[in-house]
């Protein structure tokens, strides 16, 4: 399996300037066992009931990874290394338990192929770090932006899911949340 690499950052979402850079395999390692995060995780879901403070919550105690590449700030024009990953996200969903099953429906999808796939921290999406391509006639941006929105397209034709399109910018934030149960690929 490639080894994807992206720049993750300590919350709030306010920090535009890295901590590191983490690979696929290390991200799923933090999602599934980390305490700290799993702790945050637990402190931003208690509000899920009152929007405007779950959104300041998440906002202020989840880290969050930049999953287009590593940069040296939290702004397009600074990524230092493009990863060959977009994220998809997928809310609204009516409940944790839906999301779940779309966390594992989509992971096995074999056109999507995600590397990772997590609940959401709101419990009621899914977010999943898809592999790309570039092509060599194309400026980085524009392979980005073809294979965001074929994405999108494939997931309204066929599983009838909107995504999150604000996830247009490459060096849009991705949110971690514990997911004991993420998946992560092994090809």
């Amino acid at each position: 399996m490639k080894e994807y690499i992206m720049s993750f950052f300590n919350a709030p979402i306010t920090n535009k300037v890295p901590a590191g850079v983490c690979s696929v395999a290390g991200l799923h390692t933090f999602i599934t066992s980390n305490e700290y995060l799993k702790e945050m995780t637990l402190k931003v879901r208690s509000e899920t009931e009152d929007e405007k403070l779950f959104r300041r919550k998440k906002q202020t105690l989840l880290p969050y990874v930049t999953p287009a590449g590593v940069f040296s700030y939290c702004k397009e024009q600074c990524i230092v290394v493009p990863s060959g990953l977009f994220v998809i996200d997928i809310d609204h969903l009516d409940s944790a338990a839906e999301a779940e099953a779309w966390r594992d429906r989509l992971f096995a999808d074999e056109t999507l192929k995600p590397d990772l796939a997590f609940v959401s921290p709101g419990t009621k999406g899914v977010k999943l770090l898809v592999p790309y391509r570039t092509d060599l006639k194309e400026s980085l941006k524009q392979s980005f932006d073809t294979a965001v929105h074929c994405a999108w397209e494939y997931l309204e034709w066929r599983h009838g899911l909107k995504a999150d399109t604000a996830n247009a910018d490459m060096s849009r934030a991705c949110f971690l949340a514990c997911d004991p149960d993420a998946k992560i690929s092994t090809h």
